[in-house]
C-alpha cells in the first residue's frame, strides 16, 4: 500500500455528503434497458417485441447471445436470435441478463490498483450467482422464478462495493487497508471508516434504478438476512450463495474476512455437511462453464 494511501484521513461527514450528491446524480439505466424491463412486465408483450428492443443496442444484443450460447446453458444447437433465446430461456432469464450486463456497465469505472481486485470481484459475482441459483433450486423448487431471481441477486449483490471502488477509489483503498489490518469483513470496515456500507449503497442504487423490490432486498440485505423480510427466502439464497462462493475460493476481496452463515439461514437451508459439499462441487463445475458471462462482465470496464 503506497504511503499516500496510508496517510489519507477520511472525514465521514464530508464523505457521506459527497456520496449523497453522487448517488443523486447517478445516471439512469439506458432508455432501451428501461423499455426492456417494462416489456417483460407487460403480459401482452411478445418475444419478437423483446428481440426488437434488445436489438436496438447491438453491443448488448451480442453480449446476451454470447452468454446464452455458453456452456452454462448447454444448448446442443447454437441460438442465433434473441427471439429464440426468449422462447427457450423465458422472459425473466433474458431480462436478468440484460439487467446484469447493463448495471455493471454503468458502474464499472476504472479504479486504483489498491482497492477492489476487479478480477476477483467478477469471479466472486459470477460464482455467487451460480451458487445462489443452485441453492434456490434445492430449497425453493416450487417457487416460481426463484432460480432466475436468485441468480441475478447473486450476480448484483455487491454492486455497492463496485460503486464505492469506482467513484471513491482512494477512500475505498483506505477502507480495504483497514479491513486487512484489523481483520474485518467488508461491511464492518466500510461502516467504521466511511460511516456507510456497500449494502446500503447498493440498495440506494437499486432503488434509484427502480429494480423490483425482491432484487432491492437481495442487494441490500444479503449480509443481514431477517426472518421479518417478506423476501427472506431469496435473500437467504443469496446470503448462502455468497458464502458458498467464498468457500469455493472465489473471494470478493483478499483484504477482507468472510462472513459466517447466519443462524436463521442455516436453519432455513436444513442441509447436511455432505449436501453443502455437493453444492460446492456444483458451484465449481458451473462456474467453469460460465466463462462467457465472466468475459462479458470484464468487458464492461
Amino acid at each position: 500500500m503506497p504511503p499516500e494511501i496510508k496517510s489519507v484521513r477520511i472525514d465521514r461527514n464530508v464523505f457521506q455528503q459527497t456520496l449523497e450528491k453522487k448517488l443523486s446524480d447517478l445516471p439512469p439505466l439506458p432508455a432501451v434497458v428501461s423499455k426492456i424491463l417494462q416489456t417483460v412486465n407487460d403480459p401482452n408483450s411478445s418475444a419478437e417485441e423483446l428481440n426488437r428492443l434488445i436489438s436496438m443496442d447491438q453491443g448488448l444484443a451480442s453480449k446476451i447471445l454470447r452468454i446464452v450460447n455458453s456452456a452454462y446453458y448447454g444448448f446442443p444447437k447454437r441460438i442465433s436470435t434473441l427471439t429464440h433465446a426468449v422462447v427457450i430461456l423465458g422472459y425473466n432469464t433474458v431480462r436478468n441478463l440484460v439487467l446484469g450486463v447493463s448495471a455493471f456497465g454503468q458502474l464499472n469505472h476504472k479504479s486504483m490498483p489498491y482497492g477492489l481486485n476487479r478480477t476477483a470481484f467478477w469471479e466472486h459475482s459470477v460464482a455467487a450467482a451460480v451458487a445462489s441459483c443452485i441453492i434456490a433450486q434445492q430449497r425453493l423448487p416450487r417457487t416460481r422464478n426463484a432460480k432466475e431471481e436468485s441468480f441475478i441477486g447473486g450476480l448484483l449483490h455487491d454492486i455497492g462495493a463496485l460503486y464505492l471502488d469506482s467513484y471513491f477509489p482512494v477512500q475505498y483503498a483506505v477502507t480495504m487497508a483497514f479491513a486487512a489490518r484489523e481483520k474485518k469483513t467488508s461491511d464492518e470496515a466500510e461502516s467504521m471508516v466511511l460511516g456507510i456500507d456497500h449494502l446500503t449503497v447498493g440498495r440506494r442504487i437499486a432503488e434509484h434504478w427502480n429494480f423490483p423490490s425482491h432484487l432491492v432486498a437481495m442487494i441490500g440485505e444479503h449480509h443481514r438476512p431477517s426472518l421479518r423480510s417478506e423476501n427472506f427466502d431469496l435473500v437467504a439464497a443469496v446470503h448462502a450463495g455468497d458464502i458458498l462462493a467464498w468457500e469455493c475460493g472465489y473471494v470478493a476481496s483478499e483484504h477482507t474476512q468472510p462472513h459466517a452463515l447466519h443462524p436463521d439461514v442455516q436453519e432455513w437451508l436444513n442441509c447436511t455437511p455432505e449436501q453443502w459439499e455437493q453444492m460446492k462441487a456444483q458451484t465449481k463445475q458451473l462456474f467453469e462453464a460460465s466463462t462467457a458471462l465472466l468475459q462479458v462482465m470484464k468487458e464492461n470496464r
